[in-house]
Order: C-alpha cells, then structure tokens, then sequence
C-alpha cells in the first residue's frame, strides 16, 4: 500500500468542482485565460479505504504569469459526511461542489482548526503532517492572465530513501527526513517520465512538439507555421499510407483534404487535352503547361505564404517529373456571355490575376 500513487486526470477531473478552468479531457490540463483572475478546484476526494492513512506528497506542474499567486489546500478526515444544524448528514464533496455555498465557506473546511493545511506559491508539497484515509485537496489560482495547470497526483510513498535507514532516523516531519524528501521528489519525478515514456509514442497523447520529428522519420518534412494541431497529427498518422501512395491522385487529394479540410478538384492536362479533342471542354488557361502538370483547385483562401508552404509540402507527394499548379477559387460568380440577367445573377467585382512563371504576355492580356 506505500507505493500508491493517485493520479488526478479525466475521470477524477470530471467529479471535481471547476470555477474559471477549462479543462482537456485527454490530458487533463486545466487551462485558465478569462479576465476575472479568479480560479479553483475542488479535486474529487481521494479514498484511500485505509483508516489512519498516512499521506506522503502532493505535486502538480503550473505555468503562471507573474502577476498571479498560487495556492493549495488539504486536509484529511476520518470520514466523508458532515452533519447540518438538524442533525441530517450530508456529503462533503457535494458541499464542495455546490454553487450555493460560498468560497469563504468551502475554505473554512481546509482550515487549521480543521487540521488542514494551505501552500503558498508551492507546487510540490508535502502532506506528512496529514492523517486520515480521505483527502481533499483544492487548488486557487488568483489574478488575471494566461496559463495552465497539469500533472496533478499523489502519492502515498512520501521518501522513498527513509526506509533504507535505522528505525532511529525515520522520525517522520524531522530535519532528516524533509531533508531526503528533495532526493526522493527528485526520484519519484524521474520514475514518473520513465512511465510517461509510452506516452511520448502515442500519436493521439504525445507533446506538439515530437510531431515533427515523428513525421520527419517517415520521410515528411512538415516545417512552417501554417498546419494546425490537428492536421500534423494526421499527417503522422497517416504518413505510412500516404507513402505507399506517393505519386497517384488520391494522395494527392487526401494531403490537401488534410490542409484544408476540403476536397479539391484535380485536373491533369493529359485529361483535359483528351477533352478538348473531343470537344467536350472549351479552351481554357487551365491547359497552359506540359502534358504533366496537375492542376488543383481549392477554394479556400490562403496567403502567399501559407500558398507556397502548401505548394511545397505537396511537392514532397506530386508524381514525378509533373508541376503543380494550386488555383484559388472564388466564391462570387461571374457572368459569361451564355449567361443572362436575372434575379439570382451576381456580378464579381474587381478581380486581379496572379501570373506565375509559365505564364507568357500575350495580346489577351491587359495590364491594369
């Protein structure tokens, strides 16, 4: 039972009282960016079903600007259930949790009289001085500005080094044993990265960060600013299929689906030539190029670097010896000369025309 660790993620989170948090249910990081500088957690009650529970260390990562304090309750009791002025219990998670009793009210509870303790600006504690199989334990973040709370846990193991000396020197709170608590948060800390290291692998769970360097093992370079989160993720995701079907349409198509979250229209100039012999397409600047261009039609908006950007991260999927060439749609219509006024006719306004490197002054070219 001394090694037990309490883990406060998605499923304890859940139960907890949250005011001024907005939490991640995956991770389990609490953010807070509101302007009121008030935040708290009531974390669900932890029951370690061990009457006489001795409690070890409580610790938490937090990012907070400097304009903001920090701090922890905790307390811990014999039982779960209060009893009112008519005698009735009731519990005090739910007591907690409620909207109708104030925070003065609720703090009163992790009071010294109560046998409870606040830190302040701490964010690894020691919980030896606390005795009783349940604790509670708040968290309240005060002032405005931007930051995060995560990696919330308890353990009951307190030192972990105190047993491998003589009963003599296991007094526990002395000058020796809060002196080998550091090395033994520091132990415990690396223990913990080294269960987190599965995590690290897991596409769905691991840091922003290791994407890239993930994605650049299956051959993808995913350098820039201009993808979300999200479309990385897929990307790493799927880099194995999308190699296995480097070079055709339909990896073409599923990278762009990934960028923009649209489907595009592709048109290779192979394609459209066998149309115009036929008769079925009319003379169109979507031909310009070689018989191994691709043209691709989107019609959401980018900018000229998050357009170049994108150009280069389909160049790493195009078919060999083919260009690429990325067209813009609008969404306003334009009238042709087989169209007629009516109700449901719009006129474009002003548009101006990009020329590329291909592109030739010819007589049908006017310079505005």
């Amino acid at each position: 039972m001394a090694g037990i660790t309490y883990s406060i993620k998605k499923n304890r989170i859940e139960k907890s009282y949250l005011s001024g948090f907005d939490r991640d249910d995956e991770s389990g990081r609490l953010y807070f960016s509101n302007d009121t500088g008030i935040h708290r957690i009531y974390v669900q009650v932890i029951d370690s079903a061990t009457p006489g529970c001795e409690w070890g260390r409580f610790s938490f990562r937090a990012q907070l600007t400097e304009n903001m304090s920090l701090y922890a309750y905790a307390v811990a009791t014999e039982y779960d259930t209060w009893y009112d002025e008519k005698g009735e219990d009731f519990s005090i998670m739910d007591a907690l949790r409620s909207d109708d009793i104030p925070d003065e009210v609720k703090k009163r509870f992790f009071s010294e009289d109560n046998d409870g303790a606040r830190f302040i600006g701490k964010k690894d504690i020691l919980l030896y001085d606390l005795t009783g199989r349940y604790l509670y334990l708040a968290i309240e973040v005060l002032g405005a500005g931007e930051g995060y709370i995560d990696r919330l846990k308890v353990d009951r193991r307190g030192d972990n080094f105190m047993e491998a000396f003589p009963a003599v020197y296991r007094e526990k709170g002395s000058f020796f044993h809060r002196f080998l608590s550091v090395f033994s948060s520091i132990y415990n800390d690396v223990g913990y990265e080294i269960e987190r290291l599965p995590e690290l692998l897991d596409v769905e769970k691991c840091p922003r960060e290791c994407l890239r360097v993930y994605a650049g093992w299956l051959g993808i370079d995913l350098s820039g600013d201009f993808l979300t989160e999200e479309a990385e993720r897929l990307f790493v995701k799927e880099g194995y299929m999308l190699n296995r079907t480097k070079g055709t349409k339909a990896c073409l198509a599923r990278v762009i689906e990934i960028i923009t979250g649209e489907k595009p229209v592709i048109l290779e100039n192979n394609t459209i030539k066998e149309y115009l012999e036929k008769g079925e397409m009319s003379e169109s600047e979507l031909i310009a190029g070689g018989i191994y261009d691709v043209n691709i039609l989107i019609q959401k908006t980018l900018s000229d670097t998050d357009r170049q950007q994108m150009i280069y991260l389909l160049n790493q999927f195009k078919p060999l010896r083919s260009r690429l060439h990325l067209i813009q749609l609008r969404d306003t219509p334009t009238l042709d000369d087989e169209v007629y006024m009516d109700m449901n006719a719009v006129i474009a306004g002003d548009t101006y025309g990009v020329m590329d490197d291909d592109m030739e002054l010819t007589d049908d070219i006017i310079m505005d």
